[in-house]
């Protein structure tokens, strides 16, 4: 028993160390030749064939006779000695297939507009399949080429699937097997006349030769057939309002500018870095820590793309309404189409500075985010009625110059008689806040008032019927898209 556990052993890391040797010499300069033309491949494969046999039994033989040498050795050096050195060896193999895979570069080949033939790929190598508007990887890996290959193959279905990308596992061994079911699926895949596809192997060689040569002459017209098919992919690749996005939908706030949710790193590499979008605007605040990192991490993304970042930020808390605007009025001024984005959608209810930004580009004027407005003053609730005006219960004394102007309220309006207490004290207490406070008992007075200044709160006796009157004038507080597209012109 233990000769046989030493013979298994011995024979598996001796087998790998010359199997790395004999791919590197013997079965390469056949490959090259047979590439080369002056042999057939029928006389490659056999040729390889015969070299792996050859290598089976000298392994076998060398195992043999070493094992024999452990059993019988008395001293540790032998006994222990060439278990160790075919340990070693395997180790250095696997190492340098690793760092092989990792780091190998070929030049890629392709048949017609649909298939691209390389070694296997890197992140980056996937970011750009990506962006290029590809379906998916067709990987010939075989979980049999152990280790290196088995590994690589789950390490590579997780990227290539992060990256929004479709992963079709196709097994392959070169000279060992006909392959016939591979090939099958591959005549399947370039059959269907639709995706785009990049084909590799872990060096980008025999295998891909294989299936470049078998896509080739199943489908000489290839180039041509696959051209429409490229187009509806390149098609579905583009920015319109109603995707739905992880982080919320996208929305089309006029002509020209979508505002999304902030990208997951799919949707930056699915609709983003094509550049169909045209320029990316984030409105996430540099201030917050935890918009920082978002930050941080787009504009990586992006600048190590050829891709600039404008950064328009609307800060929260406190708000300031009049920046709204004038980030919205920047933003209309940029050429081209434009992708503006906070971090959540502007119909989660909880993205403020969505909601501020798409406001204050459809209204004109200095807007209240909705969902500022969700948690209740000490005496109710308030709602923003129209883009500028909230309009709720009379506030507490340290919500005027406290919570009203965090949220952005920056003028009071008292819907009723000037004269009275309420009035009278409150005056006092605007004034002393240095608040803008003015007090009105008519529709037509409070209308023309509040088309100045703001934002605007507005309470009082009479705040249920002129507020109504105000919605029913400058509301929703969200006003709907003017512009007539819906997507983008690349």
């Amino acid at each position: 028993m233990r000769k046989f556990s030493a013979f298994v052993f011995l024979g598996g890391c001796i087998g790998f160390a010359l199997g790395t040797l004999v791919l590197l010499g013997p079965v390469r300069w056949l490959t090259e030749t047979a590439r080369s033309g002056e042999i057939s491949e029928a006389s490659e494969a056999a040729a390889v064939r015969a070299v792996v046999v050859g290598l089976i039994v000298v392994s076998a033989l060398l195992a043999g006779w070493l094992s024999g040498v452990v059993v019988r050795a008395s001293h540790p050096a032998l006994r222990f000695g060439p278990l160790v050195l075919g340990l070693l060896l395997a180790v250095v193999c696997a190492g340098w297939w690793f760092q092989r895979a990792e780091t190998v570069s070929v030049e890629e080949s392709f048949v017609g507009a649909r298939f691209t033939f390389g070694a296997y790929p890197s992140e980056s190598r996937l970011s750009e399949l990506a962006a290029e508007g590809y379906t998916g990887v067709i990987s010939l890996l075989h979980p049999a080429v152990i280790p290196f290959e088995t590994r690589l193959i789950g390490e590579e279905r997780r990227a290539v699937t992060s990256f929004g990308l479709e992963f079709i596992h196709v097994p392959m061994l070169p000279w060992l097997s006909d392959n016939l079911e591979a090939l099958a699926r591959i005549e399947e895949i370039a059959g269907g006349n639709t995706g785009r596809y990049y084909v590799h192997c872990l060096l980008g060689r025999d295998r891909v030769r294989l299936v470049k040569r078998w896509i080739g002459e199943f489908k000489p017209e290839e180039e041509l057939a696959s051209m429409p098919a490229l187009s509806r992919h390149e098609e579905s690749r583009r920015l319109r309002a109603g995707l739905q996005w992880e982080r919320g939908e996208v929305v089309l706030a006029d002509e020209g500018i979508f505002i999304t949710p902030h990208p997951v790193r799919s949707e930056f590499i699915s609709y983003v870095l094509p550049g169909l979008a045209g320029q990316v605007v984030s409105i996430l605040d540099p201030a917050s820590p935890e918009d920082r990192v978002w930050i941080e991490e787009e504009r990586r993304l992006l600048e190590g793309n050829g891709l600039p970042l404008s950064l328009l930020p609307i800060p929260i808390d406190p708000y300031d309404a009049e920046r709204a605007l004038e980030v919205a009025k920047r933003v209309q001024r940029i050429p081209g189409s434009k992708i503006v984005h906070a971090f959540l959608s502007l119909d989660s209810g909880r993205s403020p500075s969505a909601e501020a930004f798409v406001q204050a580009l459809r209204s004109g004027l200095a807007p209240l985010p909705p969902s500022l407005f969700q948690e209740p003053l000490s005496a109710g609730p308030a709602k923003v009625i129209a883009p500028n005006v909230a309009a709720g219960p009379r506030p507490r004394r340290d919500e005027f110059a406290g919570v009203l102007w965090r949220r952005g309220i920056r003028g009071f309006v008292y819907l009723g008689d000037a004269g009275d207490a309420v009035a009278r004290a409150d005056r006092r207490l605007s004034g002393g806040e240095g608040l803008s406070w003015h007090a009105v008992d008519s529709a037509e007075d409070l209308l023309e008032l509040i088309a100045l200044g703001g934002p605007w709160y507005l309470y009082g006796p009479e705040v249920e019927t002129l507020s109504q009157r105000v919605a029913d004038v400058m509301g929703p507080a969200i006003p709907p898209r003017v512009a007539r597209s819906d997507t983008l012109s690349p």
